[in-house]
């Protein structure tokens, strides 16, 4: 190789110098744009070439211009965004639900069984007192507002999660036709991966819209070798080169909820992780125990307090009386809709006159052996219209109306080992199924004197009374033991614990994704001290190529002047 190949050689050192400084210049340039990665010039020796007995280099060229990026750590990044933004919507939810709770500062629920069950005290000292029988129906009633009240929070809070899957589903339908634009333009323009340089800038851009749809779904990530990138979530793909499926957000009858779905299969999203997994969680789990909760609470509530009452006798009979309880009244108890089904037993009915003195007592049968010829509510409601002085029948609401025929006599109950009364509505104190309609009885807030005191006659005894003592702090079978206060306290025991597990989970998930972020940025990010020595040894690279160039002129010339 001659002095005219030296400076050829020199010239491509030159070109190569020249392409540093700009990568250097447009690093610094972009020290401070947010999601910038640092660019960096890839060179190789050229190909050498031999001349008889010698193979002398051809000097350097320029391979390419990347993106110093650990593709490996960024993968961790996502799925650590995921796994964050999944655990602060969580925390989130638990703040939200935090706040519906007043228990945690003994200040709910707790609070008004409290005051309830000091009321039912209070009345067992002076029964006769009208005041007092006043006063427990009211703590009753506000009692059960209270827990109508925490229930229809908590389910507020839940539809408004529910809501929140319309807005996640467009903001993924936002992110993957963008990110399916990049990639049409990424391959377009890096010539379907033919060429070694990056398209800084708009990879950029996909960087970190890829984190951000993270942030709603698991993603895996694949790139190809054209550029682009297709994006997996679990085994259905939201983005292949340059096409995006869209989802939409649509009412699961089979949930009764909202559920994601990918439009073009109508197969629902796989998505377990981030802010869709938590939505889903946050509706499910976290409201969803909850209310769960209060519902058991409020049924255990409603059916103990009802079988002690609905067999007592207040200080009058009735004239009339309308369940409050709905049923199909032409099927056997346990198909027959009542929200709980009464067993093999009897109950007493007692004609009684004006006085409350008892005329005539008479025993209905309640057959339940889980055969065809157990009783339904219409052959019971036959028995009770059988009695001289009463008639009773089925309206066409599904009811019990039961009259008496003289309007000196009345009638009450008694002695239910069936727990059929209850379960039918009537003579209860509590309406309702569950914390959605819990309720006082209306004939209760029309008159106290309904208010079952007795067991054994009007004015008899205060042994229903002695039976609502405590009820809710007693051990029920049909919650395995445990007391209704008791089963509310768990539920609020275990939230508190799950708020403050979700805490630690979030901050622990915090702080691992701001490590692996550090270490994210410190191979992407710009340092200025390193681009400054880079600068300089561009500088030297230029400055001494030239020298070369000039010196192999000098040569040059001296040839020319021989």
């Amino acid at each position: 190789m001659g002095l005219l190949g030296t400076i050829q050689q020199s010239k491509g050192a030159l070109d190569a110098a020249q392409i540093g400084l700009q990568v250097v210049g447009n690093n610094v340039a972009n020290a401070n744009t947010p999601g910038y990665i640092r660019q960096e010039l890839q060179q190789a020796s050229a190909v050498a070439v031999r001349e008889g007995n010698l193979i002398s280099g051809h000097g350097v060229r320029p391979t390419g211009i990347v993106q110093v990026v650990d593709e490996a750590l960024f993968e961790r990044m996502i799925d650590a965004k995921t796994a964050l933004a999944g655990a602060e919507s969580l925390e989130s939810a638990y703040a939200q639900l935090e706040e519906l709770s007043t228990d945690l500062d003994n200040t709910g629920l707790s609070q008004q069984f409290s005051l309830f069950n000091n009321a039912v005290h209070e009345l067992s000292t002076q029964p006769g007192d009208a005041s007092l029988r006043e006063f427990v129906i009211l703590q009753g009633q506000t009692l059960a507002d209270n827990i109508r009240n925490a229930r229809s929070k908590a389910t507020d809070r839940q539809q408004a999660w529910d809501g929140e899957l319309e807005d996640a589903a467009s903001d993924i339908n936002r992110l993957t036709h963008r990110i399916a634009e990049l990639n049409l333009e990424i391959a377009t323009i890096e010539g379907g991966g033919l060429i070694n340089s990056d398209a800084t800038g708009l990879r950029d851009q996909r960087y970190g819209y890829l984190e951000e749809l993270a942030a709603y779904v698991d993603l895996n990530i694949q790139e190809q070798e054209s550029g682009a990138v297709s994006v997996f979530v679990g085994g259905d793909y939201l983005v292949n080169d340059g096409i995006s499926r869209d989802v939409y957000s649509n009412y699961s009858v089979e949930f009764e909820a909202q559920e994601i779905r990918i439009i073009e299969t109508d197969s629902p999203l796989d998505a377990t992780g981030g802010k869709v997994g938590a939505i889903v969680k946050a509706r499910d789990e976290v409201f969803g125990d909850y209310i769960a909760g209060v519902d058991r609470m409020a049924s255990a509530l409603i059916r103990s307090v009802n079988e002690v009452h609905s067999q007592g006798q207040g200080r009058e009979g009735f004239q009339e009386l309308l369940s409050s309880v709905k049923s199909d009244a032409f099927v056997p108890l346990g198909s027959s809709g009542l929200p709980w089904t009464p067993t093999n037993g009897t109950f007493d009915m007692n004609l009684v006159d004006a006085s409350g003195d008892v005329i005539s007592t008479h025993r209905i049968k309640v057959k339940n052996l889980g055969d065809v010829t157990d009783s339904t509510v219409n052959s019971i409601v036959a028995d009770i219209d059988a009695i001289e002085g009463i008639s009773a029948a089925v309206t066409s609401s599904g009811q019990i109306e039961i009259l008496s025929d003289s309007p000196t006599s009345s009638f009450t109950f008694g002695e239910d080992t069936s727990g059929f009364l209850a379960a039918a509505g009537i003579n209860t104190f509590f309406v309702g199924r569950n914390a959605v309609d819990i309720n006082v009885n209306d004939a209760l807030k029309s008159d106290s004197d309904f208010l079952a005191v007795s067991g054994g006659g009007i004015g008899e005894d205060t042994d229903v009374l002695s039976r609502m003592l405590d009820l809710v702090d007693s051990p029920m079978p049909e919650l395995e033991g445990r007391s209704i206060r008791g089963i509310y306290e768990s539920t609020i025991a275990t939230m508190a614990q799950k708020i403050s597990l979700q805490g630690s989970e979030a901050d622990g998930l915090r702080d691992f994704y701001a490590t692996l972020q550090g270490q994210h940025l410190a191979i992407t990010g710009v340092n200025i001290d390193e681009e400054s020595i880079k600068l300089i040894a561009y500088q030297r690279a230029f400055q001494a190529s030239s020298r070369v160039i000039s010196t192999a002129t000098e040569m040059l010339d001296i040839l020319m002047t021989l």
